[in-house]
């Protein structure tokens, strides 16, 4: 009987070869999109699932409520609290720190110097936390002693070759001998931490007590409760909740002289990738969003209904044409169940070839959508089960989906009313292909409507003026105390090349976390915790960076009384303070600080920490004595290579035992709204390919139907109707349809756009006329798609016409 459903299903494609393709790409391009967007899907949902232990690993985040911030969450806590936490609650039964990643230089003795990009230290247990895969060495010692090192399997290639490296020592940039004692396979990427050497913890506590005065009885930072600074980890028992933690915690750290401002949290390890996108000084480098996982399934989703209602709606459309066929099959004793089984077979063969096209087609596309994602999404049928049901679901569902209804249609036709050839389809069949129509263009004017939106916000994000001028800044980190020591010589150096307009150190830059720092103003109440984000500079800084002083001064080397007694702060803070006039004004910095340090100057906002979150207080200190972490130079109009060139020349006359390296500050820039403008660009994509199937049912639909009229058309002319009514008949027919999907899609736009857009802490406001845009050109794909093949008809000689059928 298959076989019999099969024949008949080829024939079928035979008669109708053009309804038959626009079926099949349809659902190909459709279905296509649905395995492409489950690849993404499935990635993101696969952080951390190679950890045996992540159901019970959280991370400690901190909530800091002083005047001047945003309530935000914080990626790091106090570096005290994790070795706490065991000892103070027995449901914790393990914590781990994981300091901050950076760039480190690694020797080893007469080979290159090689950069470890990112050099983290972390706890002995760090191996009980997380199960990464460790090469070589014991996961239980491996990070027991200080100055071990771990090194990823990449990354000891290049730093020793065919050497053997367990066992061998490497010379850090700061002077630090470390020992190799175990070598890790290259990190996945679905993993939320990044690092391709990893130090132990031994190892910054061995470096902050050298560091300490001589006589000194202050805990060193790593052992501090009153600082945020820590990335830290807690593993919990079996079966315990989190409920209540939260409490626990904060009320732990409030009985250490812990600030009240301060509440401290937990973050389950599953939740990292996706749901930490307005967490602020986060050492997670790689994250996603949850948003874009709706988003982008709502999409697949779209895209696959609006391809199987084209298929319905050509599949009913065509009803007359196999009319006969089911009244002939009825006469001579086949039954309705056995018909809708032949008319469901042909849907599901049809579904079946779409998918065969699919793959190739999603296989096609996946370069190209990892090269602009940075991804590295692979379709691997035979190893990914999950993706072989979902191919499975996809073919039943998709199948049923898109035949069921005109099974039942068609096999419910009544044989003698056909055979006596009166049968014509009903005002209801009419009336459900105008609705799926509707519901096509509806769907894809919404798509389109919220993509202006999203290029409208992105091209704002791309144009704002931020308070500072990005582009060709040059930006040269420290990695090291040692470099630090010869960072004033290296400017001095740039600003002898033509090519640089000017040079300043900068203890960090627009785009990277700013530190923080508690603060009394003047006049304000001793209770009241202020605290306000802080940005250490020389005064060329504000040349560098084109930095605007809006009341008051810069600083100025040629007055030393700016080095101990001078600050400068944003509008931001002024206005928090409600300060008219905040010149010479001071500022408090410890609770025995009596003398307070003047305000000089009042900076004009810039946006430090990227247009998603509000702009915060910012007090600005000058540069002293010890040098700034990084050089940032301007360059001069069109003289990027030439500035390079001679940069490196400087670098290396400054510190020949470092490899050159720099970066721009507007590259750093683009990487902060990188996710939102890839985002961007692959809804752009998939919203032309929903109102390009959209466009490919109409067509086919208008075709149809305009085929069906054939003889009504050829009468008009014989009773004298022109060329334009004819068109204007036929135009005016299905457009009024779309129209109608304008209206009911202009709510839908908003609403989706307006969701996205409370991502972004500066943002446009949802520009209705621009939605009104999106359903004009819709409207227009639309007319173009009838007029086409409204034309032709309008142009058939009568006498034709009027022979047809």
């Amino acid at each position: 009987m298959l076989g019999n459903h099969f024949k008949i299903f080829l024939r079928s494609i035979s008669r109708s070869k053009l309804y038959s393709a626009i079926n099949l790409i349809g659902l190909a391009v459709g279905m296509a999109t649905c395995i492409i967007i489950l690849l993404f899907v499935q990635n993101e949902l696969s952080f951390e699932k190679m950890h045996t232990k992540a159901p019970r690993i959280y991370r400690v985040l901190t909530i800091d409520k002083a005047l001047g911030t945003n309530n935000q969450r914080v990626g790091i806590t106090m570096p005290a609290i994790g070795p706490a936490l065991p000892q103070a609650f027995p449901e914790v039964t393990a914590a781990l720190r994981v300091t901050f990643g950076g760039q480190q230089l690694l020797r080893y003795g007469d080979r290159p110097a090689i950069y470890a990009q990112q050099l983290r230290s972390a706890d002995a247990n760090f191996f009980d936390f997380f199960d990464y895969q460790l090469l070589e060495g014991d996961p239980a010692t491996a990070l027991t002693e200080p100055f071990s090192l771990i090194l990823t399997q990449s990354r000891a290639q290049q730093i020793f070759g065919d050497i053997d490296p367990m066992g061998k020592s490497v010379r850090a940039g700061n002077g630090n001998a470390l020992l190799v004692t175990g070598i890790l396979a290259d990190l996945p990427d679905n993993t939320h931490l990044a690092f391709d050497a990893l130090g132990s913890m031994g190892t910054v506590i061995a470096n902050a007590k050298a560091n300490q005065p001589a006589g000194s009885t202050q805990p060193i930072w790593v052992e501090k409760w009153r600082s945020i600074a820590m990335p830290t980890y807690i593993m919990l028992a079996e079966g315990v909740s989190t409920e209540g933690m939260s409490e626990k915690l904060t009320k732990l750290a409030h009985d250490n002289s812990v600030s009240e401002n301060f509440e401290v949290i937990t973050q389950p390890l599953a939740d990292i990738h996706l749901k930490s996108t307005d967490i602020i000084f986060d050492p997670v480098q790689n994250k996603g969003d949850v948003n874009n996982v709706y988003i982008f399934t709502a999409i697949a989703l779209l895209i696959l209904i609006i391809a199987a209602v084209n298929y319905m709606n050509l599949s009913t459309a065509r009803s007359t044409e196999r009319a006969k066929e089911v009244g002939l099959r009825k006469v001579v004793g086949s039954r309705q169940s056995q018909l809708m089984g032949q008319f469901l077979s042909e849907s599901f063969f049809t579904t079946a070839f779409a998918l065969i096209m699919a793959i190739p087609l999603a296989l096609l596309a996946l370069p190209s959508l990892n090269q602009l994602m940075q991804s590295e999404l692979s379709l691997n049928l035979a190893q990914n089960g999950f993706l072989q049901l979902f191919i499975v679901a996809l073919l039943l569902g998709v199948g049923l989906l898109a035949g069921l209804y005109p099974a039942t249609i068609l096999s419910g036709f009544k044989p003698i009313t056909v055979l006596k050839g009166n049968f014509k389809t009903g005002k209801k069949g009419t009336a459900l292909r105008v609705g799926l129509v509707i519901f096509q263009f509806s769907l894809s004017i919404a798509l389109i409507g919220a993509t202006a939106t999203v290029q409208k916000q992105l091209h704002f994000v791309k144009n704002k003026d931020l308070g500072y001028n990005r582009e060709q800044v040059l930006i040269f980190d420290m990695f090291d105390q040692s470099m630090g020591q010869g960072l004033e010589t290296f400017r001095q150096e740039l600003l002898k090349q033509s090519a640089f307009i000017s040079a300043a150190q900068a203890g960090n830059v627009p785009g990277r976390t700013f530190g923080r720092s508690r603060v009394r103003p003047e006049g304000v109440s001793d209770e009241d915790v202020w605290i306000w984000s802080v940005l250490s500079v020389t005064p060329e800084v504000m040349e560098t960076f084109g930095m605007e002083v809006e009341s008051g001064r810069n600083f100025n080397r040629e007055m030393p009384t700016d080095t101990v007694d001078a600050v400068m702060i944003n509008a931001t803070a002024a206005k928090a303070l409600g300060w008219d006039e905040p010149i010479n004004k001071r500022l408090y910095f410890a609770q025995s600080d009596s003398v307070g340090t003047r305000i000089i100057g009042v900076v004009k906002d810039f946006h430090f920490a990227g247009l998603h979150q509000n702009i915060e207080p910012v007090i600005i200190f000058p540069i002293a004595t010890a040098p700034g972490n990084l050089l940032a130079a301007r360059i001069q109009p069109g003289r990027i290579s030439e500035a390079i060139q001679a940069a490196e020349n400087a670098w290396l006359q400054t510190y020949p035992n470092y490899p050159f390296s720099y970066s721009f500050l507007d590259e750093e820039f683009d990487n902060l709204y990188r996710q939102d403008l890839n985002t961007g660009v692959v809804v752009n994509i998939f919203s032309g390919i929903a109102i390009l199937i959209a466009c490919l049912g109409l067509f086919a639909l208008a075709s149809y139907s305009i085929t069906q009229r054939t003889k009504e058309i050829g009468v008009r002319k014989v009773v004298g109707a022109s060329t334009p009514t004819i068109i204007r008949l036929l135009v005016v027919d299905f457009i009024k349809w779309v129209a109608l999907a304008n209206i009911i899609a202009l709510p839908l736009a908003w609403y989706v756009a307006n969701k996205w857009l409370e991502n972004f802490a500066y943002r446009i406001n949802v520009d209705v006329l621009l939605l009104l845009g999106a359903g004009v050109v819709a409207l227009l794909i639309a007319m173009l798609t009838v007029l086409s093949q409204s034309w032709r008809a309008a142009l058939l000689n009568p006498s034709q016409a009027l022979h047809y059928e």
